[in-house]
């Protein structure tokens, strides 16, 4: 049986997107396929709920699911714009997998981060965007701008802050990117984590492209050098000569997961413990293949545990060589 290829991913130009050149609220409302009175008093409420992530502490104000709705709207039409080859965030066939992939057999690497980001994007730089670069009338920008920021900046939690804040400050991005072009590094962006790779990666560099964040009125963070054998890790990969590997504080997760699971006797408790295990094993497959034999071991487990069957008696320990 023949395979079909993969479908291509059609980028358009920015004058072709679904939210260029609006110039009245009701044409805005007719394309999105909104009432234009719910557009403006979701505007006008906000509907966000805020809370602390339970792990990190982080405050994350997700937007109503109304709203929510909207934002994946105002996502899918913009991420179908051609962009840069250095975006890897919220761009279909991209990811940060593609963003850490970009840097393999480089030598030395810098990277840094954008603190707080989104919060650092303020609503009115998010008008300009929709005003000056998609042409939109200042009226309608500001609706969007509305629509899309939470107090004023971009929300933690919503669906369109990835896209959003590219365009927010892509001017910052290409000048980045034109500093990496000017030293032949290879640069790659995973929405505030900023990533140089090649021999001309100096502190230098580093230093450079501080200094243009800074400007933007942006801070940066957790910025580092590694040396050519140094330990690399790229949007959480690790980055080698030759390839991709999973970090070990991820293999340590994993195989904490595996033992309370082993460990584990009653079922009703087993049945919540293979969902994050095999969630957790199929995504480290992207980055090393023989975590699939376990992925697979555990989600026939999950399942014949669901359906009361007997389990299969397999040394997990032999899955894992």
């Amino acid at each position: 049986m023949s395979v079909k290829p993969a479908k291509a991913i059609e980028r358009i130009p920015l004058d072709r997107c679904h939210l260029y050149g609006f110039r009245s609220p009701h044409a805005l409302a007719k394309r999105l396929g909104w009432d234009l009175s719910k557009l403006r008093q979701l505007a006008a409420d906000g509907g966000y709920r805020v809370y602390n992530h339970p792990k990190t502490g982080r405050e994350i104000q997700e937007p109503n699911p109304a709203l929510q709705s909207l934002h994946r709207q105002i996502h899918k039409y913009l991420s179908r714009i051609d962009a840069p080859p250095y975006l890897h965030s919220a761009l279909k066939g991209r990811s940060y997998l593609t963003n850490a992939k970009a840097h393999v057999g480089n030598g030395s690497l810098i990277k840094l981060d954008i603190a707080k980001f989104y919060q650092s994007v303020p609503q009115h730089k998010v008008m300009h965007f929709f005003r000056d670069r998609m042409n939109c009338s200042a009226d309608v920008a500001g609706l969007l701008a509305k629509l899309i920021c939470f107090r004023g900046h971009l929300a933690t939690g919503s669906a369109a802050s990835p896209i959003v804040s590219y365009y927010a400050f892509q001017e910052l991005f290409d000048d980045l990117a034109a500093l990496a072009g000017r030293h032949n590094l290879t640069m790659t962006c995973y929405v505030d984590d900023i990533t140089m790779s090649g021999p001309g990666a100096t502190n230098r560099v580093l230093h450079e492209a501080r200094t243009l964040i800074f400007r933007a009125g942006l801070r940066a963070h957790k910025d580092h050098r590694f040396a050519p054998h140094d330990a690399k890790v790229v949007t959480g990969v690790i980055v080698g000569s030759l390839g991709i590997g999973l970090p070990f504080s991820r293999w340590q997760k994993i195989r904490a997961a595996t033992r309370e699971l082993k460990m584990c006797v009653v079922r009703e408790d087993r049945l919540k413990l293979y969902p994050p295990l095999v969630s957790r094993l199929y995504e480290a497959t992207q980055i090393d293949p023989r975590c699939r034999v376990q992925a697979e071991f555990h989600h026939n487990q999950w399942r014949a545990s669901k359906l009361g069957t007997p389990s299969v008696k397999v040394n997990v320990a032999t899955l894992a060589a």
